[in-house]
């Protein structure tokens, strides 16, 4: 029995799909990314202040729903949102956000005892920051827009001291992912001095 040639090509029509999709399962390997929390070498060298040594309790931080996902979320107008396809958080985004705040009021105020919310029922809380983020995202090659309402509590009887909204917006260096998560890093920091600000202004009580 004569073979045609269509088996004949067959071995190399199999070795060229294989390449094509090697190659494509290539283009498609996830990117991931994290906040970056403020560096020492960045802050103003800590002063004596009536928040010296202070307890500090970082929480309930609430992130708004379309935040609460792995995938970058950008705008291609005021109203249309896209999910990124490979470029994603490392882990929770909320986590990185609340982390990443703790770090930075750690390294503004003059205390290191930072706590993330809930915390144990016996920790002297001196004050307690609560955060309500509106919106977290931006355009790619233009800006990055951070929205927060936050709160500043003090002394176990929880005490209102300070209510703010923050609106923080940050150019993009880069028309790629990882600049505007450096932007975001930025908009983060500017929220945290404004809280850090907030806490040195009232006096511990």
């Amino acid at each position: 029995m004569r073979v045609t040639p269509f088996f004949h090509s067959l071995p190399v029509i199999l070795v060229i799909v294989v390449i094509f999709c090697g190659g494509c399962s290539r283009s498609q390997t996830p990117r991931f990314y994290n906040l970056s929390a403020i560096q020492q070498d960045q802050v103003v060298a800590k002063r004596q202040s009536p928040a010296q040594n202070a307890v500090v309790g970082i929480g309930p931080v609430k992130l708004a729903d379309y935040l609460d996902q792995s995938r970058l979320v950008t705008r291609t107008g005021d109203n249309q949102l896209v999910q990124a396809e490979y470029d994603r958080w490392v882990g929770s985004f909320k986590d990185d956000f609340i982390n990443v705040l703790a770090d930075n009021i750690g390294f503004l105020l003059p205390t290191e005892r930072i706590y993330l919310y809930p915390w144990r029922g016996t920790v002297p809380i001196d004050y307690q920051v609560t955060v309500d983020v509106v919106r977290c995202d931006g355009r790619l090659g233009d800006a990055v827009w951070l929205e927060a309402r936050w709160s500043v509590f003090g002394g176990q009887e929880k005490k209102l001291l300070k209510t703010k909204r923050s609106s923080m917006r940050e150019p993009v260096s880069g028309a790629d992912y990882a600049a505007l998560v450096a932007a975001q890093s930025r908009t983060l920091a500017k929220l945290s001095q404004e809280i850090a600000e907030a806490i040195q202004g009232t006096g511990k009580n």
